[in-house]
This record gives C-alpha cells, sequence and structure tokens, in this order.
C-alpha cells in the first residue's frame, strides 16, 4: 500500500490528494527534453518567418519561450497534445508510486487515458488562464458515474504567484455542473462562479516531482500568472477505472485499451500507444 489510511479517507472526502515526490526527477526531466523540442520548432518556425532574429539557444528551459517568442507563443495554443505524444509521456504514465496510488484509487487494473495537456502558461497570459470547471464538463454526462482520475505534476515549482492549481475540497459530490464556454480569449468550459463554496478552496503550491491528484468531479482551476520571467510548465494526464465509460473524448478504436498495470491483461506496448497518436 502507498496510499495511508489519511490518504485514502482525503480522497473519499474531499476529491483531491497532494502526492509529494511521485515521480522521479529523470522522468520529469524527460518530459521537459520533450516539450524543449517542442519549443525548438516552435521558435524556428518563427525565425523563418523573420518574427524573431535570436533563437536564444543558451537560455533556460523556463525562461526561452517567452523571452524568444513571447506573445507570438499565443498562436501554438493553449495546451499540445498531439506535437508532445512520446517516449517522455508515455513513462510518465508508468511512473512509480503514482501509478500504485492511482491503482488503489480505483482498485481496478491501471488503465490510462489519452487526455493530457501540456501547458506552458507565460506571465499574464490570458489565453492559458482555466476557469473553474470540472473535466467532466470535457467528457460528456456519460462520464459522470465513471472514475477518472486525473494526475496535475509541475515541471517547474508552482505557487499562488505562478499558476498553481486549486481545488474545492468535496466538490466531487455534487454531481456534474452545467458548463458554458467562456467569452475570455482560452474560450475554456466554465461554471458559474456564484457555485463555488469560497470557505472549501485549497490552493496547491507544489514542487518538482509531486503530483496533485483530482476527481474528474471535483472543481478545480489555475490561478492567474504574475511572476514576470518565468514560464510556468505543467502537464495533466488521467487514468480511467476499468471498464468506465472514459467520455466522449476517447480513442476511436472501441477495442482498444491502453493497460499501464494488470497482473491479468498485457501492458500495452510504447508503440502500440504511440500509433494511436
Amino acid at each position: 500500500m502507498i496510499l495511508s489510511e489519511e490518504q485514502a479517507k482525503q480522497w473519499e472526502e474531499d476529491g483531491y490528494l497532494l502526492l509529494k515526490q511521485a515521480i522521479s526527477l529523470p522522468i520529469i526531466e524527460g518530459v521537459r527534453q520533450l516539450f524543449s523540442k517542442m519549443v525548438d520548432r516552435i521558435i524556428s518556425e518563427l525565425k523563418s518567418e523573420g518574427l524573431v532574429e535570436d533563437e536564444g539557444k543558451n537560455l533556460p528551459f523556463e525562461t526561452r519561450l517567452l523571452k524568444v517568442a513571447g506573445t507570438h507563443a499565443n498562436r501554438f495554443g493553449r495546451s499540445w497534445r498531439n506535437q508532445v505524444a512520446g517516449k517522455a509521456v508515455y513513462e510518465l504514465h508508468h511512473a512509480e508510486p503514482l501509478v500504485t496510488a492511482i491503482g488503489e484509487i480505483t482498485g481496478t487494473d491501471v488503465i490510462g487515458h489519452p487526455v493530457f495537456n501540456a501547458r506552458p502558461k507565460l506571465p499574464n497570459q490570458q489565453l492559458t488562464v482555466v476557469p473553474w470547471h470540472q473535466d467532466s464538463g470535457y467528457f460528456g454526462a456519460q462520464s459522470e458515474s465513471a472514475l477518472i482520475p486525473a494526475a496535475w505534476i509541475p515541471l517547474v515549482p508552482v505557487d499562488e504567484t505562478n499558476g498553481c492549481l486549486q481545488v474545492v475540497a468535496g466538490s466531487h459530490k455534487i454531481g456534474l455542473l452545467n458548463h458554458h464556454t467562456e467569452d475570455r480569449e482560452g474560450q475554456f468550459l466554465e461554471i458559474l462562479d456564484s457555485l463555488i463554496d469560497e470557505s472549501q478552496i485549497i490552493t496547491c503550491p507544489m514542487e518538482m516531482g509531486d503530483a496533485l491528484l483530482f476527481h474528474n468531479l471535483t472543481l478545480h482551476r489555475s490561478t492567474v500568472h504574475t511572476t514576470s520571467n518565468m514560464i510556468r510548465w505543467a502537464i495533466d494526464i488521467r487514468y480511467v477505472r476499468d471498464d468506465d465509460d472514459a467520455g466522449a473524448i476517447y480513442w476511436k478504436d472501441p477495442d482498444f485499451k491502453w493497460v499501464i498495470r494488470s497482473q491479468t491483461k498485457p501492458i500495452t506496448p510504447l508503440d502500440a500507444w504511440l500509433a494511436k497518436w
């Protein structure tokens, strides 16, 4: 058992759990390197169009996209998925002790969900300000009775100044709320602020290697990034309880199941997972 009795109770009562040092730093570094290659491609494209001159190759991962691309970064979207679906992301889903914790939460084989988001959050960037929502708002009503735990994983230290997450403790018990598309730049789904119990808002500062787990019905958002000189890099990944309805956003092949851990089924190899992207 990885989770203590207190942690298991917190998951059941609050719908979230912060796991300290759930992922080894070499795995985190692998994801950082994968994202860094995406930054290389972005900057190369901007340079070929004459929009930037200095590629900033000596700048650190935490600042390079900000200092070189600046506002041009917005055109590459609020999240990357297909662009960075590679070995490092596959290995992140298999990281220990995260996977053991997920197995204890679901009580089944550990099954991967296709939805993950790679998010570079630049300072004062409205595009990546994520409002209050539940993940099942995206997955559809059929996912309300499912368990699709998410793991939000920072690739730099995060706190309330640079866009860490907030959750509403216990909100997974109120069922699926009505969502609408916000009228701001990001066009995220959101719920009315009047539905938020402000006394239950928990702010979650984190270090590299930490993972914030939350239920697909737990209300959460990212805070505004006000630090002026760094990017808040993070990735969020998901799992699904075996045989639950994984929602509207799922593999188009109904016979494919991403098996990450099982005592009875073969583990899905990297090449089979990559083929789905």
